[in-house]
């Protein structure tokens, strides 16, 4: 079997075993939007123009619950020692770690956005592109985020500082998605936002991931 294939297949089950981790951010996700549907008094004239809002703000919030889980505990448990002593590159660790965050977080999350939609009185025409426009986004925050926890390594409140460094680098994308979901609500053509998103994740997925990696390199060496 292909060792990255494997890595990524070990975080998988970790997560699965450990199951509070991914089950506590997707619960944060659905808790966080229905709390935005009360506060704005349930009617649909108010919601469905804050939707694509409500979905992306709770999207990048939960998305930042696992980070440090995923990331944090294997630099603490030596797992991390141990992937560097072995053949693999790290650049390569790095990529399979951030996959396995997005498979966890960003796919389940943009899956259950087809649910929340209907509280937020999201049409059915723009779904497609709001499960695309998700799975790019949180794509691109698991680059970014990878990058910003690698940064935290030996901090002794990773969680805030990890939120800190990488909240900033979220704003292009999340700027471009709800502009994009706005634009379908519309009925204007959305194709421009994706294609910005899919740009932001080109250009972030050699940059991140050769930081991230650089900064692990780093950070085993002083540890």
């Amino acid at each position: 079997m292909n060792p990255y294939i494997a890595l990524i297949r070990r975080d998988l089950r970790l997560s699965l075993l450990r199951g509070s981790e991914g089950v506590t951010a997707l619960f944060f996700y659905i808790v966080t939007a229905t709390l935005f549907c009360i506060a704005l008094g349930g009617a649909k004239a108010d919601i469905a123009p804050a939707a694509p809002a409500i979905l992306w703000v709770s999207a990048i919030l939960s998305a930042l619950l696992s980070l440090e889980t995923v990331f944090h505990r294997d630099a603490e448990d030596g797992t991390f020692d141990l992937l560097l002593l072995s053949p693999l590159p790290p650049l390569g660790v790095m990529l399979a770690k951030m996959a396995a965050h997005w498979i966890v977080s960003g796919v389940t999350l943009s899956l259950t956005s087809l649910v929340l939609s209907q509280m937020l009185f999201v049409p059915t025409s723009a779904l497609p592109v709001l499960v695309s426009s998700l799975l790019l986004g949180t794509l691109y925050m698991s680059l970014a985020g990878g990058l910003g926890a690698t940064l935290t390594f030996g901090a002794r409140r990773p969680g805030l500082l990890l939120a800190l460094l990488v909240l900033p680098l979220y704003v292009p994308m999340l700027v471009a998605g709800v502009a994009g979901l706005e634009a379908a609500l519309a009925g204007l053509p959305a194709r421009g936002y994706l294609l910005l998103q899919l740009a932001l994740v080109i250009a972030a997925l050699p940059l991140a991931s050769l930081a991230a990696s650089a900064c692990l390199r780093m950070n085993m060496r002083s540890s």
